[in-house]
């Protein structure tokens, strides 16, 4: 089959605009990309046959699911489940099925999380324009990924995914090659616990704007708690925002619409409204901010993380 290439990418980016805006609001540090099977590709892949000579992909059988796929590279892992959990449960509708690898103690083997949604119903009128082969499912693959194994699944995928007779009869080689990817997930677990203790030494230095940035890890507008919203916390309320969840704070932005500039200020205000419920600093939240809260979700607990 051939299709205008242009065509297919226009629906992907407006696909991918979607998912993107879910993630700015909560200011979570990304990088997102996508990609459509070229022409070629598309080809080579659905004449594909199984060992008994059957089609591979058929209507009613099995169809090619990924024709579009999304990467979402996060800066920290722990991210990671944030987003597949919220877009499993956004999309709930949509979802169609997932891998998720679970690594074992005895073995080194890549982790991914690939989760197959159907394409929005807005885009699928324009989607099956392009696309009109009944072996090709009107869904989106999500790949979501760190920014340090980004670069090892890339390699992977081109020179041994791609190339697996190359690596017949190297197993150690191959092991070897997990490794690398299993040395950069330690690395993804010891840069969150760097910024954790880098979070409590500005604690214990009464750094507060410090504090927050590096306890939340998010992107913020600014850098600086105003002198205003300073005047209000007092050591007590510092340790209060210490010991705040920082996945519960950013379920709270995924899980509703913020339209307010994610300063630190607003950030405060938000923490304070729903979690510390101090007078002073209550009596200097914007009345517009105010408004947005109270028209918030109910709040996220820790039952809605969830696992994966």
């Amino acid at each position: 089959m051939t299709y205008k290439q242009r065509d297919l990418e226009r629906v992907s980016r407006q696909v991918t605009a979607t998912l993107e805006q879910e993630i700015v609001k909560a200011g979570i540090f990304y990088r997102i990309f996508s990609r459509c099977k070229a022409s070629d590709s598309l080809n080579k892949k659905l004449n594909a046959k199984m060992e008994d000579g059957s089609p591979k992909y058929s209507k009613g059988v099995k169809l090619l699911r990924d024709i579009i796929g999304i990467r979402i590279n996060l800066y920290f892992v722990d991210d990671l489940e944030l987003l597949t959990y919220y877009f499993k449960t956004l999309f709930k509708d949509q979802f169609v099925e997932e891998t998720i690898d679970e690594n074992n103690t005895t073995e080194f083997k890549p982790t991914r999380v690939n989760i197959v949604f159907k394409i929005p119903d807005i885009f699928i009128p324009e989607f099956k324009e392009v696309i009109a082969d009944n072996r090709v499912d009107s869904t989106f693959e999500l790949q979501l990924r760190t920014v340090f194994s980004e670069g090892w699944h890339e390699v992977e995928h081109d020179l041994r995914y791609k190339c697996k007779n190359d690596w017949d009869e190297y197993d150690e080689l191959s092991r070897t090659f997990n490794g690398v990817l299993a040395a950069l997930e330690t690395h993804d677990w010891s840069m969150i616990q760097l910024f954790e203790r880098l979070s409590y030494l500005h604690y214990k230095n009464e750094n507060l704007s410090a504090m927050i940035r590096t306890k939340l890890r998010i992107r913020l507008t600014d850098i600086n708690v105003s002198s205003q919203l300073l005047m209000q916390i007092d050591e007590t309320l510092q340790k209060e925002i210490f010991k705040l969840d920082r996945r519960t704070i950013i379920n709270l932005l995924l899980n509703n619409e913020p339209f307010f500039p994610l300063t630190i200020d607003n950030v405060i205000f938000m923490i304070n409204y729903f979690f510390l419920k101090n007078e002073g600093i209550i009596s200097i939240t914007p009345t517009l901010l105010i408004e947005q809260f109270k028209n918030f979700n109910s709040l996220m607990t820790g039952e809605m993380i969830g696992r994966y």
